[in-house]
């Protein structure tokens, strides 16, 4: 739904406002951030109106609003400002990541722990070594009026399915052809190159696209192997800095998710790669993590090696700078890598000389 300006303008304040404060907001806070005169009464008209569209919360008769899961989803796709990371927070990436993944092996621990630090929240990390079991062939099923399919893949070993449900059908002729087309892929051994091709073809937020992304990262996810994934949480007391979770059964609930590394498996396969994923408040698809989002991206550490890292908090968490202090750390990671490389190859040169 396309918001007037001022409306976009107050939900902004709004949730900028309640991410820094956890506090209802009132017409008075947000009269303050125009310029240009405007009344209490028309910015509370403006949140009513707001408030039916499902962008906003009343907790109390007499209170202010608060953000819905909706707005924080607006927020994020369309009103966020980049955050700009100081050279100060670049550097301690920096720093951080040339101390301490100067081992392979203690790599997850490693991007759990500089994440959790800069952001002082809770951080996920995950490595996924590819190649575990080769996928022959996918079927694609239909279950339903073309809203669910299972998706099944076949190896030498195995045979793994997996429902996905969609937003709006497809005909079972088209999963025939994109069937055909990915086991065409598969068999010439160019899967990798299947979803950019799609992307010229019918643009990446086609219908078509989306399914057949979460089908390729499905077939990745077998390939990878669960006995050769690594999931590690790293700051999971700092959930109780935030009121949200000062709540005990509440924070129970939160630290048995963390605590099972096939939800959280599951949740990191369903992002986008090479993106910075969102997922906000019931997005998680857990009852426990209702008040909870997952932030993160991933990571190339080598060509067998994927890397995952976020970050999970309160739906009210400061995406900006999350997604930014993600942004830099993957970058950071390239260039270390990209330095590593170089320093290799120089030693091979000097050793061919000798």
């Amino acid at each position: 739904m396309d918001l007037p300006e001022r409306k976009r303008r107050i939900l902004k304040v709004i949730v900028e406002n309640y991410i820094e404060t956890a506090e209802p907001v009132g017409s008075k806070v947000i009269v303050s951030h125009f310029d240009q005169p405007i009344s209490s009464a028309t910015i509370r008209n403006e949140m009513s109106e707001l408030e039916e569209l499902g962008y906003l919360e009343k907790p109390h008769v007499s209170a202010g609003r608060i953000p819905s899961y909706s707005a924080y989803r607006l927020y994020v796709n369309e009103l966020m400002d980049r955050y700009r990371l100081a050279s100060r927070e670049l550097e301690e990436i920096q720093w951080q990541l040339r101390e301490k993944m100067r081992e392979m092996d203690n790599m997850i621990v490693s991007a759990s722990r500089v994440i959790s630090k800069l952001t002082n929240y809770t951080s996920v990390s995950m490595l996924t070594r590819k190649k575990a079991n080769t996928v022959k062939k996918v079927e694609l099923i239909p279950v339903d009026e073309g809203y669910t399919y299972a998706v099944v893949l076949i190896t030498d070993q195995l045979v793994k399915s997996r429902m996905l449900r969609l937003e709006e059908p497809i005909n079972p002729s088209t999963a025939t052809v994109l069937a055909a087309a990915l086991n065409l892929s598969i068999g010439e051994g160019r899967l990798d190159a299947l979803l950019p091709s799609l992307t010229m073809g019918v643009g990446s937020d086609s219908l078509v696209y989306l399914l057949m992304e979460q089908v390729v990262r499905f077939i990745e996810e077998l390939e990878a192997g669960e006995s050769n994934t690594e999931v590690h949480v790293e700051g999971a007391s700092r959930l109780l800095n935030n009121r949200e979770y000062q709540d005990i059964e509440r924070m129970r609930q939160a630290l048995e998710y963390l605590s099972d590394q096939n939800k959280l498996r599951e949740l990191i396969y369903t992002g986008r790669p090479d993106k910075i994923n969102f997922l906000i408040g019931p997005e998680t698809g857990d009852p426990n993590m209702r008040d909870a989002s997952f932030v993160f991206t991933t990571y190339d550490i080598d060509e067998n090696i994927r890397g995952v890292v976020g970050v999970i908090a309160p739906t009210r968490m400061d995406y900006a700078r999350v997604s930014a202090h993600l942004a830099a750390f993957v970058q950071s990671v390239a260039q270390l890598n990209e330095r590593n490389q170089k320093q290799k190859r120089q030693t091979g040169e000097n050793d061919d000389k000798t």
